[in-house]
């Protein structure tokens, strides 16, 4: 070995020490920041990481001595990760006093400024670069490189008429959305579309929606066109769950309508050659952690064995309970808790909760959850202690209200599902895994290494931690991520009538057109099939012989007013069940289809409260039927009843026309607009669309029914604000962050 690998080496056991005992001399110091000045000068990805590891763990160290403050201020201008100055002296008030920045290094950060004053580092001017050059980009890079930044500049700089902003998550769209009504560059130029209701002409638009709201947006306005998108977390196309059908399904239809694109996405080797190939687009990968991650994992230690966490010393104990809430209560920093299921969730956050009984806290939200849910919930006495819980089926603004808090400071422990480690930001520094495991599974490499990615906020913390209690796989990324459009081989039916018949090729095209020929033959339509997106084929065809073979039925469920009757809808729902449900909703323990049709009924025909809806719920504990009923209304009433209803609907007027020559016998669009916003009055499905609480919509609906859409209640509400004056401040704050 040469001189510098003996002097890399020796860096690195000095770098492994110094997370152990969390400070070392300053002749270390030297020694390993006059080593990584030259590791950052390599275009070696592992070299230049190695350099920002070291700048980031000296940092944490706060060493308080001129010259290595100099050395260290040459090592951040080397990496060109600027903004670790600023940090830095946020985080150590003296070393301002002793670096500057000098004629040479001002000239090198401006290179990294673009004219909206924003400072990217090295790899993100990269990414600029080949972005204004190709103009189509896939990237996989860490979830601390700051890809959504690029976003705002894209847009910012370039010259687009109407985009689109896709996002997997609700909290992730509120996040960027909110973010995109403070930038004043973006707001004098674009309209900002997140609901359907909005009103928009045909330039100067961003539409930031899940891609199952663009999919149906882009179906209800044909003459819609995008120039430049953008898609986050882009590895969901491959998901093992039923989304990466719809994902995959609003990627296609925008990669042959846009220009222009930027698919994001961390902890991947490469994506799909084909895709490339036909859009002609450019893949870049980017490995370099500006916000460096420490791992502590206690799950092979023995009982009573001794680990470090910065500085303070632990006991390791048999109860993982235990181990989590001494952890919790010591480590400095805000603490993210992961765990694999929503009941899980709780039920460690309130075993935390219950050891903090010096810690009171009262605000606005605790009151907020009291009046409008239930007193008891566990959340409430949660928030009193400063930890809170967060899964898919809390009410949206109750999870962008806690992520708010947590951020602010208000919260400082919160335990979470995958639906805080998939693409949201926050403020913790730590991460604990206490499952292994999501959604019955095993948590892959690539699981773990985009969990382990949320430790750590850049321009809040050189250092992330993450501790695990559990048997983890190895961190990996994924390998390369496949477009089933194009690389799959044999796609599903469903797959193979949403594709355009110019991009099958071989079996896939040999089985389109043998698919056309047996519709054809059992006299159904193409165009009926294809309409019903990601309902099973098999499934569509066995309910459209069942109503042919039972001609009865049709008479019995034909109705002309706003709903069908109570009977009717549970003839609707039976056979909806028993022909269109996929299996997941058809095994479902939690809800039986008798309890569903019970619920439903109750629902749509008793408008009844949230209060009253988590009352009829099954359960002995309040924390049982608050889940259920939020459950209820985020997966089935909100997501898998409209989809099964509008198949229902389309098929059922096919077979309606063929057996009676009547067209449109039924119409079940008043129903679903019922379940999924919980009204047909326009004015609140608009605020209910936008994320406005049900309860505050009650309070204010009156003074706005002549306002059929967002922009119009915006408006109104600007003009005569006593329109809000019976609610809290708080709700008018609440109300604020959506309209």
């Amino acid at each position: 070995m040469n001189v510098y690998g003996n002097r890399v080496l020796s860096t690195t056991k000095m770098l492994a020490e110094l997370k152990q005992n969390t400070f070392l001399s300053n002749s270390q110091y030297k020694f390993m920041l006059e080593t990584a000045h030259t590791l950052l000068a390599s275009e070696d990805d592992d070299e230049y990481n190695l350099g920002l590891s070291i700048i980031c763990h000296i940092a944490e160290a706060k060493p308080d001595d001129r010259f290595i403050h100099q050395l260290l201020f040459d090592c951040i201008i080397e990496s060109r990760v600027f903004l670790y100055h600023e940090m830095f002296k946020n985080l150590n008030e003296s070393y301002a006093e002793y670096v500057g920045h000098g004629l040479l290094d001002s000239f090198v950060q401006s290179f990294y400024t673009l004219n909206t004053g924003t400072v990217l580092t090295r790899d993100q001017k990269m990414l600029f670069e080949d972005f204004k050059k190709y103009r189509r980009l896939v990237v996989s890079a860490p979830t601390s490189f700051g890809k959504s930044r690029i976003v705002s500049e894209i847009i910012i700089q370039g010259d687009y008429n109407n985009i689109a902003v896709i996002l997997p998550t609700i909290a992730l769209l509120n996040e960027t959305y909110l973010s995109f009504r403070k930038n004043v560059l973006i707001q004098e130029r674009y309209n900002l579309i997140n609901t359907s209701t909005q009103e928009f002409g045909d330039t100067g638009n961003i539409f930031i929606l899940t891609p199952e709201k663009m999919d149906l947006l882009l179906d209800s306005h044909p003459q819609l066109r995008i120039d430049f998108f953008t898609m986050d977390e882009i590895y969901k196309i491959q998901d093992d769950d039923e989304r990466r059908h719809v994902f995959t399904h609003c990627l296609y239809r925008l990669s042959k309508m846009a220009g222009d694109f930027y698919l994001i996405g961390p902890y991947f080797k490469n994506f799909s050659k084909v895709f490339l190939d036909r859009t002609n687009a450019v893949f870049r990968r980017y490995t370099a952690e500006i916000v460096q991650k420490d791992m502590i994992d206690i799950s092979s230690l023995e009982n009573k064995k001794e680990f470090k966490i910065s500085r303070h010393t632990f006991k390791k104990m048999a109860d993982d309970d235990k181990n989590l809430i001494n952890i919790t209560s010591l480590i400095d920093g805000q603490t993210l808790v992961y765990l694999g299921r929503k009941d899980t969730v709780e039920t460690r956050a309130k075993k935390i909760a219950e050891k903090r009984s010096d810690i009171a806290i009262h605000n606005d939200l605790i009151d907020y959850i009291k009046s409008t849910i239930d007193e008891n919930w566990s959340l409430v006495n949660c928030l009193i202690k400063g930890v809170a819980f967060h899964h898919s089926s809390i009410p949206k603004y109750i999870q962008t209200e806690i992520v708010d808090a947590f951020n602010n400071g208000d919260i400082d422990i919160l335990l979470c599902t995958s639906t805080l480690t998939e693409g949201v930001n926050t403020s913790a520094k730590n991460i604990v895994i206490y499952d292994n495991h999501k959604g019955g599974k095993i948590l892959s490499g690539f699981d773990v290494k985009n969990i382990k990615g949320r430790a750590g906020r850049f321009l809040a913390h050189f250092i992330g931690r993450v501790v695990t209690l559990q048997p983890i796989n190895e961190e990996e990324e994924k390998q390369t991520i496949e477009f089933s459009y194009y690389d799959n081989t044999s796609l599903t039916p469903e797959e193979i009538v949403q594709v355009e018949k110019s991009d099958l090729y071989n079996e896939n095209l040999k089985n389109r057109e043998k698919m056309e020929q047996l519709l054809s033959q059992w006299n159904i339509t193409f165009e009926l099939i294809k309409k019903n997106k990601f309902i099973a084929i098999h499934n569509q065809i066995s309910l459209i012989n069942y109503l042919r073979n039972n001609t009865n039925l049709l008479k019995k469920i034909e109705f002309s007013t706003q709903y069908p009757k109570k009977e009717q809808l549970e003839l609707i729902l039976d056979t909806c069940y028993l022909h269109l449900f996929n299996e997941r909703d058809q095994n479902d323990r939690n809800f039986s289809i008798g309890n569903l049709i019970r619920l439903t009924k109750f629902y749509v025909y008793q408008s009844p409260s949230i209060k009253e809806l988590i009352q009829n719920q099954s359960g002995k504990k309040i924390d049982t039927r608050i889940r259920s009923a939020f459950a209820l209304i985020t997966r089935y009433f909100e997501f898998s009843l409209p989809k099964y209803l509008t198949a229902f609907e389309s098929l059922f007027n096919y077979v309606y026309l063929e057996v009676h020559g009547v067209k449109d016998a039924i119409s079940l669009k008043a129903l679903i607009t019922k379940l999924e916003f919980g009204s047909n009055e326009k004015h609140e499905i608009a605020l209910k669309e936008a994320g406005v609480p049900t309860g505050i919509i009650s309070k204010i609906s009156s003074g706005l029914v002549d306002c059929d859409n967002i922009t119009k209640i915006k408006v109104k509400i600007a003009l005569n604000p006593s329109v809000t004056s019976s609610l809290s401040n708080y709700e008018k704050l609440i109300l604020s962050k959506y309209v």
